[in-house]
């Protein structure tokens, strides 16, 4: 019987999380995500096992979101590697001791670049199979009320929020705050060139749809008909602006 494709992106992830975690053993895994070690081993060799086995031991290693374990798998065994994480070096024990101390405070949040989209159970999602370039690292009472929901960085390529929001600039976005407030900054699904990407507008409701606007005043407002669990992405929570341009 053929491996599900997905089997093989499981087991890459898992052997690079593995490899790269804490825990001293495959035992002590799956005591955590609460299956048997027996389990894990037949994961690793002969099954398949489905996706909620999967995503159990996903979680273990920080992943939520299934998808992103497979991503995760897919960006190894196409022989890329996951993006570093933020290293900060210290140069004492006293150092260490405060940057430990104050690191509850902080959120780390993926950068992605393309800010293209798919078609997901709940509506639109970013590209499952695209690796985080980067991370951004915030404070966390810049996003009060936001701990738990799923938070993620674009980088905005082109001028039409200008000066608002300046080429370079990275805006982060919430994927669990969709409700509509009318005149506030959201990233939206914006049909391109045969492809669907997330752009950063200004969003009015309007009588057939939602108009959608630029700051920059040679952009014209563009109408959209789209329903709003189809239109809206995600709102606009927090923004570093670049000052190249400015």
């Amino acid at each position: 019987m053929d491996i599900p494709q997905t089997t093989h992106l499981f087991r890459a992830a898992f052997k690079y999380c593995f490899k790269n975690s804490e825990f001293k053993s495959q035992k002590a895994v799956a005591m955590v995500a609460g299956v048997s070690e027996s389990t894990i081993s037949e994961m690793m060799t002969k099954k398949s096992y489905g996706p909620q086995t999967q995503a159990r031991i996903a979680k273990v290693f920080g992943y939520d979101d299934l998808l992103d374990f497979f991503a995760l798998g897919r960006k190894l065994l196409e022989g890329n590697h996951k993006p570093d994480s933020l290293i900060i070096q210290v140069e004492s024990d006293r150092e260490k001791a405060v940057l430990e101390e104050q690191i509850e405070h902080y959120r780390a949040v993926p950068l992605y670049e393309s800010g293209k989209l798919a078609a997901g159970e709940k509506g639109l999602m970013f590209d499952p199979y695209e690796q985080a370039v980067s991370t951004i690292i915030l404070y966390q009472q810049e996003l009060t009320g936001r701990m738990n929901h799923k938070l993620i960085g674009l980088k905005v390529g082109g001028t039409s929020m200008s000066p608002v929001i300046p080429p370079g600039s990275v805006v982060v976005i919430d994927l669990d705050d969709r409700e509509l407030l009318n005149n506030k900054i959201y990233a939206v699904n914006y049909p391109q060139n045969g492809e669907n990407i997330a752009a950063v507008k200004r969003v009015q409701k309007w009588k057939h749809g939602f108009v959608l606007l630029s700051s920059d005043p040679e952009y014209p407002p563009e109408l959209s008909e789209l329903d709003w669990n189809e239109l809206c992405v995600g709102r606009a929570v927090w923004i570093w602006r670049s000052l190249e341009d400015m």
